[in-house]
């Protein structure tokens, strides 16, 4: 079984991509990622109106600080998502988080560590 410590956002998609068996995320993305995580959640209607609104610059990056979560709001009521979790998904990337929870699943969260484990076909 191999496994695999990643820190980085691209190092977490390069293990997807190699198809890792465990991945261990850690830091401040193992906590960026379980807020993220809840956009799995979404169905259609709620998934593409996240993804509209991101693909057209509603919600602006995290670091305009009040600016985002004043545009992230409107976005927040109509897919039921906490505005913290739109945030953290748009800064990680909808695409990689669907595909590394479709690929994935969580074994155990702590603050700070995440481990996830290859679904098995």
């Amino acid at each position: 079984m191999e496994t695999i410590i990643v820190t980085t956002k691209d190092e977490l998609k390069k293990a997807q991509e190699q198809k890792v068996e465990n991945i261990i995320v850690s830091g401040d993305l193992a906590d960026k990622l379980k807020k993220a995580k809840q956009i799995t959640k979404l169905g259609a209607t709620g998934l593409g109106i996240l993804t509209a609104a991101l693909g057209a610059g509603i919600v602006a990056a995290p670091v305009t600080g009040g600016l985002s979560m004043f545009a992230a709001a409107p976005v927040a009521a109509l897919t039921g998502l906490e505005i913290a979790a739109i945030i953290t998904a748009s800064a990680l990337g909808i695409a990689l988080i669907i595909a590394l929870f479709k690929d994935y699943e969580e074994i155990s969260f702590e603050k700070g560590k995440m481990t996830l484990r290859k679904r098995q076909e």
